[in-house]
């Protein structure tokens, strides 16, 4: 199936949730949700890029001027327009708002928007201008929507699963030849850089930009020890890991829009008693996770798994608020593997399994995998090496 039939399937659903709905138009701005209904990504979002649509028509993928050629090249969306100007290109209206306007009409109905990212000078502009009974958020029926994956994006998640296993093996090969965080980092990075050159290069590896700037490059790599583990994301630093140290190499990567994540903490020499319990328990707790994975098992109940094991190790006053999440076009995609989460997990799901502890005083214990639910079980799509892992320094 081509990538074009995959958004038309997506379009599709989308309609029919509106319908149940009686949602009678939608705008969707979120960057990652309007790469799902266009396969469309700007990279850089200073102009927002749109998805709308009324329940009775076609979708149309809106952009600035300036986005026009990429929009034509990459979006699967055949009717596209335009707002601000940029050369001879030839815009509905100077604004992405009056822009709207002129693609939907007044609307006398319901209109659904992302409530939980629009920001708020949208909204009251949206409601200005189409003056629609009322605007209702559509962040949750998104969302639910995007927690089964399609073929198309499985085989994109197994494509960034590679990146980031690569990462994370060559920093880690890099701190045993006795690099810093931030060299061995740079050289993970620079390894998946390479695999994209020579395996995948017909595929884009562009993240979702902020309004501030773009991310050409989504292949991430960083390292944190000890105490730093605690900050849970941050810059590695120029450390020199030593004999005791626990390493946390992490990688991230997108493939065409779609994200994997491979952590894994790393023992330098032997750790002390208290350490080693933890980096124990953090073992024991995945197992029991994979344990019980499967579809028909609730988010809570792995959650549930997970912190028996910490509190029966003596680790309750520093549970996880959560021991893994969702994946897909974001790196932190709904729903979270959390205590209070009752979904049933179904085959497509795509989520990371990783339960860790962390605290500032002695540092952190995680290893994160991909994993795809599957009709019987799990496929763990991230392959590195996820049980104890020991180096030794070369000095």
């Amino acid at each position: 199936m081509e990538k074009q039939e995959f958004v038309a399937k997506r379009i599709n659903k989308l309609r029919e949730k509106m319908q149940q709905e009686n949602i009678q138009a939608v705008i969707i701005e979120k960057p990652e949700n309007v790469m799902y209904f266009s396969n469309f990504n700007p990279v850089i979002n200073s102009h927002s890029a749109f998805i709308v649509m009324r329940v009775d028509g076609e979708p149309c993928l809106l952009v600035h001027s300036i986005r026009y050629a990429h929009a034509l090249e990459e979006g699967n969306i055949a009717n596209i327009k335009l707002y601000g100007k940029w050369g001879d290109n030839i815009p509905l209206a100077d604004t992405p708002e009056e822009a709207i306007k002129i693609i939907l009409g007044n609307i006398n109905g319901k209109i659904g928007m992302e409530l939980d990212y629009v920001n708020v000078t949208r909204y009251r502009e949206m409601g200005k201008k189409i003056q629609p009974e009322i605007i209702v958020s559509i962040s949750e029926l998104v969302d639910m929507m995007k927690i089964i994956k399609d073929e198309y994006e499985i085989d994109c998640i197994r494509k960034s699963a590679a990146f980031v296993d690569l990462g994370v093996q060559t920093t880690i090969e890099y701190l045993e030849k006795g690099y810093s965080e931030a060299e061995a980092s740079t050289e993970g990075q620079y390894a998946m850089r390479k695999l994209w050159h020579s395996k995948y290069k017909d595929h884009e590896v562009c993240g979702f930009g902020t309004s501030e700037g773009g991310m050409i490059d989504s292949l991430h790599v960083w390292c944190l020890s000890n105490g730093h583990i605690a900050y849970g994301c941050d810059c590695p630093r120029h450390y020199y890991p030593c004999q005791g140290d626990l390493v946390l190499p992490m990688a991230w990567a997108k493939t065409d829009g779609y994200h994997a994540e491979n952590e894994r903490t790393i023992i330098v020499g032997s750790l002390d008693t208290f350490k080693q319990n933890a980096y124990d328990s953090m073992l024991r707790a995945r197992e029991s996770i994979f344990k019980i994975l499967k579809p028909g098992i609730m988010f809570k109940d792995l959650y549930n798994a997970a912190a028996k094991v910490y509190i029966d190790y003596g680790f309750e006053k520093i549970l996880p608020g959560r021991v893994g999440h969702g994946v897909g076009c974001s790196a932190h995609e709904f729903p979270s593997l959390a205590p209070n989460n009752k979904l049933l997990l179904q085959p497509g799901m795509v989520i990371t399994v990783e339960p860790g502890l962390m605290d500032k005083n002695w540092g952190g214990v995680r290893h994160s995998d991909t994993v795809l639910i599957t009709d019987n079980g799990f496929d763990v799509l991230t392959k590195l090496e996820n049980g104890l892992i020991k180096i030794k320094i070369n000095s």
